[in-house]
């Protein structure tokens, strides 16, 4: 499970509100990748809210994302399910300095076809930069 951190001048609040909020994913995510997001159930964004997201990576993506672990200020995760199969993706937070260290961790419960095929390679040498890449990005949004 390739994870990578970065430190954030932030209160931990706003760092969770934002990354929690995964309609706004589209924002720090792969740029290439057109990432669309929205919110699918009522209510506030919580544990077991759910939305869909729209991107294009080896073809179009259409995933179904549920939120399944949510403490407000320290912990999100969020499942997603599509073409590329079933992926865990978490954030942690913790105090670090003036504001916070967020972690990101990636984690393929499930591959699909093609997926399945490059995840040993993927894991080693893409998957570690590119979630670098999005804590460098989410940094830039919440000290910009």
């Amino acid at each position: 499970m390739p994870e990578q951190q970065i430190e954030i001048n932030a209160p931990a609040e706003k760092v969770f509100n934002y990354v929690a909020d995964i309609s706004k994913h589209g924002e720090w995510g792969n740029p290439s990748q057109k990432l669309q997001v929205k919110q699918t159930s009522s209510g506030p964004i919580g544990q077991g809210a759910t939305f869909e997201s729209v991107g294009q990576q080896f073809g179009q993506q259409n995933d179904s994302v549920t939120i399944t672990e949510y403490v407000p200020s320290q912990r999100v995760v969020y499942e997603s399910q599509g073409k590329a199969g079933h992926i865990r993706h978490a954030f942690e937070i913790t105090p670090a300095g003036s504001g916070v260290q967020l972690s990101k961790t990636f984690d393929v419960i499930k591959a699909g076809f093609p997926f399945v095929i490059f995840l040993p390679m993927a894991k080693a040498f893409i998957l570690p930069g590119a979630l670098s890449k999005d804590l460098q990005r989410i940094k830039a949004k919440l000290e910009g």
